[in-house]
């Protein structure tokens, strides 16, 4: 049988490279708005059992439409509902690594579409698995 060649390195497996196990700082961007929705769900969500884990909770809302924007449907699961993120977020190349990993809490955000999904764990540095710029920010955003 003829030997084969190993596949080459792409630019996609040499991006993330010697990363090490090394989290970044969470975007100031990413803190304002999970905080701002965070806060929306703790003032006026609606909890109900369920959610990511058994024993969850979820925390829903529904802002009405804004100056022709969409409506925003916000909505948290976690054993509790947080007041904010982490201050660090994992390195994509550490993330395959940790697998199987289970968030704590997991924030999503729709217009009508995910535009911001986050996931972490208490004292775990955070896994961003949406996030869309646009004008739904302006929406959630106070002021």
């Amino acid at each position: 049988m003829k030997d084969t060649n190993p596949p080459r390195e792409s630019v996609s497996t040499l991006s993330f490279r010697d990363a090490g196990e090394t989290p970044t700082a969470t975007a100031p961007v990413l803190v304002a708005l999970a905080e701002a929705a965070l806060a929306l769900l703790a003032d006026e969500g609606a909890a109900s059992p369920g959610g990511e884990n058994e024993g969850d909770t979820s925390w829903t809302l529904t802002l009405a439409a804004k100056n022709g924007g969409a409506a925003l449907d916000l909505r948290c699961s976690g054993s509790d509902l947080p007041s904010g993120i982490p201050a660090e977020l994992a390195h994509p190349s550490v993330i395959p690594y940790e697998r199987p990993w289970v968030a704590t809490y997991r924030l999503v955000v729709r217009a009508p579409l995910i535009v911001l999904d986050l996931a972490w764990q208490a004292h775990v540095p955070l896994r961003i698995m949406t996030f869309s710029r646009g004008e739904w920010e302006e929406a959630l955003l106070p002021g």
